[in-house]
C-alpha cells in the first residue's frame, strides 16, 4: 500500500465530511490543472479529503512536504541497497568468472599432461621392452658360455686323462724297453718283455696306434734301433708331458678368462635388474598420474558447465535486478516530480494568500 493511499484510508475511516473553505476550493480548482495519472488521481484525492475533514492548506502543504521527504528518502534507501547488492553481484560475477577461467586452464593443463604423460608412457614401454631383450640377451650369452665352458671342462678332463694314461703307458714301456736292451739281458728274455710291451700297448692304444705299430717293430730290430725308438718314445713322452702342462696352463686361463666373463655379465645383469625395476616404477608412477589427471579432466568436464551456467544466472538475476531498480526508481521519480509540482502549487498558493491577507490589513489599517 502507497503512501498516499495509507493516508487516505487514514483520514477517511470515521470522519464525516464538511465543507471546504473558499481557500480549499480554489486550491483545488489548481489541481485539476495536473496532467491525469493514477499517482497524481491519488494525490488530489488525498488532498481533498485533507481539505474536505476541516484540514488547513498549511496542514496539506506540510502532508506533501512529509510525503515527498518520504518518498526522496525512500529513493535513497533504494540507491544505497541497490549499489551495494550491484556490488555483491559484481563480486559473485568476478569471483566465477576468475573461477571460470582457472578451470579452463586447468582443464588446458590437464590436456597437455595427459599427452605428455602419454608419449611418455610410451617411450617408458618402448624403453622396458629393450631392456628386457638385453637381459633375455644377457641370459643366453651366459648360458651360451657357461654351455661351453662345460663342453671345454669335460673335453679338457678327457684330454688330461687320455695325456696322463700316454705318459704313465710311456713310462713304463720306457723302463721295460730299457731292461730290454740292456746288455746283461739275454735275447730270450728280451723278446719276451719286448712281446709283453707289445701285448700292453696292443690292450692299452689298440692295434693301429703309433706307438702299438712302433712297439711292435721293436721285435724286429736289433738292439741300436731298438735304443732309437726308445729315445723316439721318450721324446714322445716328454712331448705329451709338455702338452699336458701347457694345456693345464690354459685351463687355468680359460678358467679366469670364464670366472671374469661370469663377473662382468652378473655386474651387468644387476644394473640393467636395477634399470628396469627403476623404469617399472616410473612407468607405473606416471600411469597412475594420468588416472589421476585424467580423473580431474572428467571432473573438470562437469564443473565447466556448472559454473558457466551458475555466471550466466548471476549475470541474468543481476541484470533482473537493475531492471526492477531502475521501474522503481523510474516510478518514484515520476512520483517525486508529482508531488514536487503538488507542493510547489500549494506553497504558491500560501503564499498569495499571505500576500493577500497582508495587503488587506495594510489597507483596513
Amino acid at each position: 500500500m502507497s503512501l498516499i493511499r495509507f493516508n487516505i484510508l487514514a483520514l477517511t475511516m470515521g470522519v464525516c465530511l464538511s465543507a471546504m473553505t473558499p481557500q480549499a476550493s480554489l486550491l483545488m480548482k489548481s489541481f485539476h490543472q495536473f496532467s491525469q495519472s493514477p499517482y497524481s488521481d491519488q494525490l488530489k484525492e488525498l488532498v481533498q479529503i485533507k481539505l474536505e475533514t476541516g484540514g488547513q492548506v498549511d496542514e496539506v502543504l506540510k502532508l506533501i512536504q512529509e510525503l515527498l521527504d518520504s518518498l526522496k528518502q525512500d529513493q535513497v534507501d533504494d540507491d544505497i541497497a541497490h549499489s551495494r547488492q550491484m556490488a555483491v553481484f559484481d563480486q559473485n560475477i568476478s569471483e566465477l568468472e576468475d573461477d571460470l577461467s582457472r578451470l579452463n586452464t586447468d582443464l588446458a593443463n590437464a590436456n597437455i599432461l595427459i599427452q605428455t604423460l602419454a608419449e611418455l608412457l610410451v617411450i617408458l614401454r618402448e624403453t622396458i621392452i629393450t631392456y628386457e631383450k638385453q637381459l633375455a640377451i644377457l641370459n643366453e650369452q651366459e648360458q651360451f658360455i657357461r654351455n661351453a665352458r662345460a663342453a671345454d671342462i669335460k673335453a679338457y678332463n678327457r684330454r688330461v686323462e687320455q695325456a696322463n694314461k700316454v705318459i704313465n703307458a710311456l713310462n713304463l714301456i720306457i723302463e721295460k724297453l730299457s731292461r730290454a736292451v740292456d746288455q746283461q739281458t739275454s735275447e730270450q728274455d728280451r723278446q719276451t718283455i719286448l712281446t709283453q710291451i707289445h701285448a700292453e700297448c696292443h690292450q692299452q692304444f689298440g692295434p693301429n696306434h703309433p706307438i702299438t705299430i712302433l712297439i711292435k717293430l721293436t721285435t724286429r730290430f736289433d738292439i741300436p734301433t731298438v735304443q732309437r725308438i726308445l729315445e723316439k718314445l721318450e721324446q714322445i713322452r716328454d712331448g705329451a708331458a709338455k702338452s699336458l702342462n701347457e694345456d693345464i696352463a690354459a685351463e687355468e686361463v680359460a678358467k679366469s678368462n670364464f670366472d671374469t666373463s661370469m663377473s662382468e655379465i652378473e655386474t651387468l645383469r644387476k644394473r640393467l635388474s636395477t634399470d628396469l625395476e627403476n623404469l617399472n616404477q616410473q612407468f607405473n608412477d606416471k600411469f597412475n598420474q594420468q588416472k589421476i589427471v585424467l580423473a580431474q579432466k572428467e571432473q573438470l568436464l562437469i564443473d565447466i558447465p556448472i559454473t558457466e551456467e551458475l555466471l550466466q544466472l548471476t549475470k541474468e538475476q543481476q541484470e533482473q535486478y537493475h531492471q526492477a531498480y531502475i521501474s522503481r526508481q523510474t516510478q518514484r521519480l515520476s512520483e517525486i516530480e508529482v508531488v514536487q509540482k503538488a507542493y510547489n502549487l500549494v506553497f504558491d498558493h500560501v503564499d498569495s494568500v499571505k500576500k493577500s491577507e497582508d495587503l488587506t490589513a495594510k489597507l483596513n489599517s
